[in-house]
């Protein structure tokens, strides 16, 4: 079977070897110079993977793959000169599966993204929790089988949580993720959104069963 995969990456030496290193391994591949056309593409079309760089001349990498979750599952691989531990991290918590730093053997990147692959096609599509239903790739969610509205930061929100389900999270990592680095050291923006998130997802936003309060120091999501 053939795959699909996008290669993010404004440096097109680069960009060259990993469309014939791609190619070789019976992928079809298109390319991209650019963080937005990257997420145009993405957006109108369905692939197997994406190769993404951090180092883009329009958007960042962390910003294009923040984007690109909240719509799509697709297995990420970020490859980047970043090699920073907290880059790693942030890539890691934003969503991408691996993190590859440059330079890298083609063995190496390959045997990356088999393990991608393998990992994405064990995963369910939908979360679930309670009578709330997920579909992350379609971008719906329901409960009890009735649609939910929930607005974008709501939704962020929820899927950040979610992402780290059993963890606590602080309110600047929250802020961080949904909202930028500029508004961390503002935790009453969280909790406004969190207060509403509860009204429409629990049974009881009083004594809520799912998002639970870590006092003075952020959320933790329970799925029991």
């Amino acid at each position: 079977m053939t795959l699909q995969a996008l290669i993010i990456e404004d440096d097109l030496a680069v960009q060259s070897f990993l469309q014939t290193l791609l190619q070789s391994q019976n992928f079809n591949v298109q390319s991209s110079g650019s963080g937005q056309t990257g997420l145009q593409i993405l957006s109108s079309q369905t692939f197997d993977l994406v190769l993404l760089d951090l180092g883009l001349a329009d958007l960042d990498g962390q910003q294009v793959l923040q984007q690109l979750r909240q719509w799509t599952a697709v297995p990420v691989i970020v490859i980047s000169a970043r090699g920073k531990e907290q880059d790693k991290i942030q890539a890691l918590d934003a969503g991408a599966n691996d993190y590859i730093t440059k330079p890298f053997s083609a063995g190496e990147l390959l045997a990356r993204i088999r393990a991608a692959l393998r990992q994405h096609q064990g995963t369910v599509q939908t979360l679930q929790f309670g009578k709330v239903l997920i579909d992350p790739v379609q971008r719906q969610i329901s409960k009890a089988g009735a649609p939910l509205h929930l607005t974008k930061t709501e939704y962020d929100i929820l899927l950040l949580l979610l992402r780290h389900a059993g963890n606590v999270l602080t309110h600047n990592q929250i802020l961080r993720q949904v909202w930028g680095e500029m508004y961390q050291g503002r935790p009453e923006y969280v909790r406004v959104h969190v207060a509403t998130l509860r009204q429409k997802i629990e049974d009881n936003p009083a004594t809520p069963q799912f998002i639970k309060t870590e006092a003075g120091v952020g959320y933790r999501f329970c799925s029991t």
